[in-house]
């Protein structure tokens, strides 16, 4: 990737961060880019209709959505994962999801959200920590054990709540269970009132390329009552989705 490119994808991420208001020296900050760097980057993604700037600050237009719309757009299961989870959401009476796994974080594709009240700010394209998520831990548990051990090792294993389990002994441990059972279930450990299930969603190969969810208010739920009442048709919903 040529170093121009790269530091223009850095300063687009870096803008989309925090409020999504940025001053040259915060962007230079978040990108580690020389000041002038970034104020040139900026002044060409403003040219071009990708941000725009108050004389200070920057942001963001909506014209940078086409980027992440083309990859959409690209992927010939969508409409139809997408209805297919939406009639699964409407059978649990709760809220679905699909994942994808992008540089050993878990990336939403899209979300089939109900009335009750869960994150509104998970949305097409939100990144969380694949350890400390059911669909991420799915998509960890299907790759080589050596390759993961690093990954995690490297990791800020950030503590979300007082559940979230952050060393790599016993992340290994859990990744090993969610493989050998095929979902995994986790209770509060990145959102302290969300647990979700999730179950792999594999290629005509058998190899596991995204992962799908059903998430709840956590109260009241324990993992028993949840693989009784999801597994059973996040499976089915799966198996339907299968990549060819």
């Amino acid at each position: 990737m040529s170093k121009p490119f790269a530091r223009g994808l850095s300063v687009i991420s870096a803008l989309g961060r925090g409020n999504g208001r940025h001053t040259i020296a915060s962007v230079a900050t978040l990108t580690d880019l020389p000041r002038a760097v970034a104020r040139r980057i900026l002044t060409t993604l403003c040219a071009l209709g990708y941000a725009d700037s108050d004389g200070r600050e920057f942001r963001l237009t909506p014209r940078v959505l086409t980027l992440g719309l083309s990859y959409l757009a690209s992927l010939p299961y969508l409409a139809h994962a997408q209805q297919v989870l939406t009639e699964t959401s409407h059978e649990l009476g709760e809220s679905c999801a699909m994942a994808l796994l992008d540089d050993g974080e878990t990336v939403f594709i899209f979300r089939i959200p109900t009335r009750k009240v869960l994150s509104p700010r998970l949305v097409p394209g939100s990144r969380l920590p694949s350890y400390a998520t059911s669909p991420g831990r799915v998509l960890l548990s299907q790759l080589d054990r050596r390759h993961v051990e690093q990954y995690l090792r490297q990791s800020d294993l950030k503590r979300y709540t007082d559940r979230t389990l952050t060393t790599v002994p016993r992340l290994m441990k859990e990744l090993q269970q969610v493989a050998r059972q095929g979902y995994a279930w986790v209770d509060r450990e990145y959102d302290p009132a969300i647990a979700g299930l999730s179950v792999p969603v594999r290629n005509a190969e058998g190899k596991t390329v995204a992962a799908v969810s059903a998430n709840v208010l956590a109260e009241g739920w324990t993992e028993e009552n949840a693989v009784k009442a999801f597994l059973a048709p996040l499976r089915r919903a799966a198996d339907c989705i299968r990549f060819d």
